[in-house]
């Protein structure tokens, strides 16, 4: 292989080829604004890039997700407020209708009026947030309950699935997010049936059974008491939510910030570097052009 007979020639073609790759690599950086645009950029940051963004894309992904539930969480919680003070209102209703102040008459509307509490509390059971529904468990595509006062009893069984939701902790930790109407309003443990134990008392409100109107009354407290663990249910779960989302906030921020530093440049150091390699590769061609210029003929005489 042929050699130059002036290696100062090689040595000043290697330089100038030096000075334009990273004249080459500044500009693309001010350009895209990103200091990693291919692998050759830096080999050994390109895995941990690409780790770092997979990363990202999980926690933004576990932001929606907990977003979505935190919605059904808040419309659960508020449908169970309400359950909870429509139930404080049989209540009500059953000891004023027990006291013998009443006639048959009048213990029939207050019978009425529970019939009336008892749909609406069939109606919170059939809850929809963003087209499911809440209570149906894992069939969220259908309601929970059929409802109807001239059926016997007026509520149908439960037409659900079990629910097996669950959330994800950024952690990897999973939590239940969801109970069903059939545990919360027909509950099997016995005494705690929410739709039974309104039934019953309005049925010896509208047969004015005062010996069954006072044994209907004995266990509407345990129910509440049920309906209210239910509530709690949630709130802990609205909880739970809100601080996997806030960890998921700071995980992705730390994320992000590390995804930046190692792909972003540092534009205005790119800049210096633009400008510093621009004015070497002129001053070089300036010095090369003033050289003394030589041939093969010079040296044969």
């Amino acid at each position: 292989m042929m050699r130059s007979i002036d290696g100062s020639a090689d040595r000043f073609l290697g330089s100038l080829r030096v000075i334009n790759a990273r004249l080459e690599r500044a500009e693309r950086r001010v350009a895209s604004g990103k200091r990693l645009t291919t692998a050759s950029d830096d080999p050994d940051a390109v895995a941990r890039l690409l780790q770092t963004r997979t990363d990202v894309s999980r926690m933004e992904q576990t932001q929606t997700n907990l977003g979505r539930l935190k919605t059904e969480a808040d419309g659960a919680e508020s449908a169970l407020q309400t359950a909870v003070k429509l139930f404080d209102r049989v209540r009500t209703l059953g000891m004023t209708g027990a006291s013998g102040i009443h006639t048959a008459l009048t213990r029939k509307g207050i019978a009425d009026e529970i019939g009336s509490i008892m749909e609406r509390l069939a109606g919170l059971a059939n809850t929809q947030v963003d087209g499911r529904f809440i209570f149906s468990g894992d069939s969220d595509q259908g309601a929970a309950f059929d409802f109807d006062l001239a059926q016997n009893p007026p509520w149908s069984a439960y037409l659900g699935a079990p629910a097996t939701r669950e959330a994800m902790h950024p952690t990897g930790v999973t939590f239940p997010v969801a109970m069903t109407a059939g545990e919360i309003l027909t509950s099997a443990q016995p005494g705690l049936d929410v739709f039974q134990a309104a039934e019953n008392l309005r049925q010896a409100l509208l047969a004015n059974d005062e010996a069954g109107m006072k044994a209907a009354l004995e266990p509407l407290a345990g129910v509440s008491a049920h309906l209210n663990s239910a509530l709690t249910f949630y709130g802990n779960v609205q909880s739970q939510l809100e601080e996997a989302t806030d960890t998921t906030a700071k995980l992705k921020t730390r994320l992000t910030t590390e995804k930046a530093q190692l792909e972003d440049a540092d534009i205005a150091e790119e800049i210096v570097e633009l400008q510093r390699m621009k004015f070497n590769q002129q001053a070089a061609l300036e010095v090369r052009s003033k050289l003394p210029q030589t041939s093969l003929f010079d040296y044969l005489g």
